[in-house]
């Protein structure tokens, strides 16, 4: 049966534009500093105020908040024996950047909700990362909709892209606490049932798909050169309608040692393309010459029979049809690849599945604490790829803090050792600034 929420928007949809069409992604966790997280969420009273539940009208953030702590601490004597220490939770919920740039207050209302109906009745959580593949665990429901919360919108990040920061008290209006248990997890699981709702296509299959297109597009391109040359070949794709960039040496221009294609805010670098990096800088004229089997010379031609010449010529064509045919299957790859977004960024993840399975097998979760395995995971990854800043950004706003410091850096690490030292520095990252226990 359709929910409330979905049978709402189909008859909107009846009547006026789709509410949007591609993906929306979400993130949630427990928090410990709903003050700090309220001035974050509303910029100190200067973003747009989208809605508010069991509150009073007209507050600024602090009063809002202020109502939250009021609220909890007319339960205080019912958790005494366990002081609630993350007393709220922050979502951020961002929708794709085309859609919502047009998007009116009552459509971001609507979004919210039906978020927030998805995710209150989510009673197994499916897992994500290190336990994928086990059984699903679970949970008792959150009563977000029956609780105090605010949720405000950012208009003004990075990117570009607007999204929502969504700030919840955990005791309900009936005074039950909410409960946080994969809280990650659960806000993933809702966003992919509201893009499901709406045929919204999941950011990884599109940027996949984007991948094996650019793949088949600068095979063509080297098939139809007659010598490899670096000019020509960004020509022709440009030609194609693509947005490449050729990373020149600084002391030699005319030496290549890497290219990436741009697609608004999205960039898919060589690296990712082809099979065996085949497309890099650095293997992409052996690609080339794969492509241009050499003929047999004339002068050797006068020594050989016509019937042999005629089977190494026949011998020929089908080792260049396989070779090929090898090169040209875009999809056959032992990497891991996913997208992270830390403050309103997109992020390519792009690791060998060793050192993903390595990375695992490192990633330290306490058992009282409010960070998951997955965003842990997740800042292991940025470091992985070296995205430093990102990385720190996202163990803060799990309640971490710190930096890797200057001298951190991969040195001659393999690719299994170097993610088992991005795993470890992510578990001290991710590690709460205040060591205290924590419910």
């Amino acid at each position: 049966m359709a929910s409330r929420c979905q049978r709402h928007h189909q008859g909107m949809e009846q009547h006026q534009r789709p509410f949007y069409r591609h993906d929306m992604i979400a993130k949630a966790a427990a928090i410990q500093h709903g003050q700090a997280m309220t001035n974050y969420a509303t910029k100190n009273n200067r973003a747009d105020i989208v809605k508010t539940n069991h509150l009073s009208e007209n507050l600024p953030p602090m009063g809002m908040w202020d109502e939250m702590v009021l609220h909890q601490s007319m339960f205080k004597q019912k958790y005494s024996k366990k002081p609630i220490e993350l007393t709220s939770i922050r979502f951020e919920i961002s929708p794709s950047e085309e859609e919502a740039r047009n998007w009116t207050m009552e459509d971001w209302q609507r979004c919210l909700d039906e978020f927030i109906h998805e995710i209150d009745h989510i009673s197994k959580v499916n897992h994500i990362g290190k336990r994928k593949g086990k059984a699903a665990t679970s949970v008792k429901p959150t009563n977000i909709s029956n609780s105090q919360y605010f949720a405000a919108l950012h208009r003004d990040s990075k990117s570009g892209i607007p999204h929502l920061h969504l700030v919840v008290n955990r005791i309900d209006m009936d005074g039950n606490l909410n409960d946080v248990k994969f809280i990650g997890e659960r806000a993933v699981m809702a966003a992919k049932v509201v893009n499901q709702h709406h045929g919204w296509k999941d950011a990884m299959y599109i940027r996949e798909k984007r991948i094996a297109k650019i793949t088949n597009a600068c095979l063509d391109v080297l098939r139809s050169m007659s010598a490899f040359d670096w000019n020509v070949y960004a020509d022709k794709l440009r030609t194609k309608g693509y947005d490449i960039e050729l990373i020149r040496d600084k002391t030699d221009q005319a030496k290549v040692h890497g290219y990436r294609f741009t697609f608004g805010r999205t960039t898919i670098k060589a690296s990712e393309l082809g099979v065996g990096r085949n497309l890099t800088a650095s293997k992409i004229e052996n690609t080339f010459r794969r492509l241009h089997p050499q003929a047999t010379p004339i002068g050797q031609r006068a020594y050989t029979s016509a019937s042999t010449a005629l089977d190494n010529r026949s011998q020929m064509v089908s080792s260049c049809q396989s070779r090929i045919s090898a090169v040209a299957q875009p999809q056959v790859s032992p990497k891991f690849r996913k997208i992270l977004q830390v403050d309103g960024m997109h992020y390519n993840i792009l690791m060998p599945t060793a050192a993903y399975d390595a990375m695992n097998n490192c990633i330290e979760v306490s058992e009282n604490g409010s960070v998951s395995h997955d965003d842990i995971m997740n800042v292991a990854m940025l470091l992985f790829m070296n995205y430093l800043d990102a990385a720190t950004s996202m163990s803060e706003s799990c309640g971490g803090g710190g930096s890797p410091g200057s001298g951190w850096g991969r040195g001659k690490d393999d690719d299994r050792d170097w993610a088992r030292r991005c795993a470890m520095q992510a578990n001290w990252l991710c590690k709460p600034i205040k060591r205290s226990r924590r419910r």
